[in-house]
């Protein structure tokens, strides 16, 4: 039997489409804006006209833009969008109710079943960029039980804010790398017992490695989101028969 291939697209083969907010800021592998961070094939489409501060306020002004970016990447073939900031909670519903394909907001949105998995006793450590720009509102869009989590921040990271907030062009990996892994150590001083960290924000998934070898707790991130939803897309037939015996 002949197979058949159905047309309607100019490019094939892209499983995952990924909203990027407008930012120069350096990208390296572990970051979602890095194309070398996924084992598999995907299209990008950048935020124009998008204020990063209708995401910290919460205002609906220019929805209708990421609204547009997000089903300018379902015409052109992915199978699921994701966004590129931890920040899109509140606005979860709406957006993936206006297209016709899966929308991930926020890797926050594994709170609640990160939360199921771990003892009653153990809380998630929710690493934020900046404590002052996630709210609460963030955290209960997405379903997260305020008993079940703590949240620390890069506060007074100088290259976080030189980098990330002011989108500056130059990124020192090993300082970032430095404050990453001091700004997860507050977790584990306000006497609490932490069964998992989330990265919040997108820019800290390049150094979950870094996080899981010095605390020794899972970590989890929007690329672990995306990593577990590709899995329902990638096709891997299981072995149901054994190499007979000599």
């Amino acid at each position: 039997m002949s197979e058949i291939v159905h047309g309607g697209t100019a490019t094939y083969g892209q499983l995952a489409g990924i909203l990027m907010t407008d930012s120069r800021a350096p990208r390296i592998p572990g970051d979602p804006g890095h194309a070398e961070t996924f084992p598999f094939p995907v299209r990008y489409a950048v935020l124009k006209g998008f204020p990063f501060e209708d995401l910290i306020d919460i205002r609906r002004d220019h929805l209708d833009r990421v609204v547009e970016a997000a089903l300018s990447l379902q015409r052109e073939g992915v199978r699921f969008v994701v966004a590129d900031c931890g920040l899109f909670t509140p606005f979860q519903r709406e957006i993936a109710n206006r297209l016709d394909i899966p929308f991930l907001g926020s890797a926050l949105s594994l709170l609640p079943l990160i939360a199921s998995f771990l003892p009653e006793n153990q809380k998630i450590g929710v690493l934020t960029g900046d404590t002052r720009i996630l709210k609460e509102a963030h955290l209960t869009a997405a379903g997260a039980d305020p008993a079940r989590f703590i949240v620390a921040g890069l506060d007074d990271c100088e290259e976080f804010q030189r980098v990330v907030v002011n989108r500056g062009l130059e990124l020192n990996v090993d300082a970032m790398r430095t404050c990453v892994v001091q700004a997860a150590g507050q977790f584990f001083s306000m006497g609490e017992t932490i069964g998992a960290i989330l990265l919040e924000c997108t820019n800290l998934a390049s150094f979950r490695y870094d996080l899981q070898m010095k605390y020794r707790v899972p970590v989890f991130d929007i690329v672990s989101l995306v990593e577990f939803f590709a899995g329902g897309y990638l096709l891997r037939p299981f072995r149901t028969r054994f190499i007979p015996s000599p």
